[in-house]
């Protein structure tokens, strides 16, 4: 049995982290899902098993599958109440990223405005494409851009097998996990169609 079921890809600044670790939460619920890798996000995988200790992110060189857990300082991480984040960086996190990738049966891109100037994500949008014309048909990984900018030329790149999900930026108002201002959320209504496009996980 795959630990993952489904994967999320997004750019981390203008509150895209703050927003993954969101969804992370309404979808592990709505899927009453409870293990760690189940919808994965690669900041909550790393912090999961070994780790050490800095005072400032990037401070010591992370070895292995041991986690570098910090305070996040970086400009694109910074918050407008000067609240710091917590940041994971572990070597490993590609091949980890990729083995969630073989085992998820949904991919979940946020796209937005940030997204296509993060090299991370590009990457990760092209190894979804290669994982899923290597899949066999009776075990397709769906992709679903959960499109808060214009995706039309992410789309336009021919990815098999994604459907596109518009929705809005709404605010978060501070609750939650949505405690900073200009954390945002989406409408009950797009989380829904969100999940209809996900299926059965």
């Amino acid at each position: 049995m795959s630990d993952t079921k489904i994967l999320l890809s997004f750019a981390m600044p203008n509150h895209g982290s703050t927003f993954a670790h969101w969804l992370r939460d309404r979808l592990m619920k709505h899927y009453d899902l409870y293990h760690h890798k189940a919808v994965y996000l690669d900041s909550v995988v790393a912090r999961a098993g070994a780790t050490d200790h800095a005072v400032d992110f990037g401070e010591r060189e992370q070895k292995g599958e041991t986690a570098h857990v910090s305070p996040d300082k970086r400009p694109h991480m910074r918050s407008p109440t000067g609240a710091v984040p917590i940041g994971a960086r572990i070597e490993a996190w590609e091949s980890l990223y990729a083995t969630a990738m073989s085992e998820a049966s949904a991919m979940v891109f946020v796209y937005t405005s940030e997204f296509p100037e993060s090299l991370n994500c590009i990457k990760e949008w092209n190894n979804y494409i290669k994982e899923t014309k290597s899949r066999t048909p009776d075990r397709p990984l769906r992709g679903i851009i959960l499109e808060l900018a214009d995706a039309a030329a992410l789309e336009a790149q021919g990815a098999p097998n994604v459907k596109r999900i518009r929705a809005a930026k709404t605010p978060g108002g501070q609750k939650g996990l949505t405690w900073d201002k200009g954390d945002f959320v989406i409408t009950e209504s797009a989380f829904s169609e969100l999940t209809r496009a996900i299926g059965k996980v």
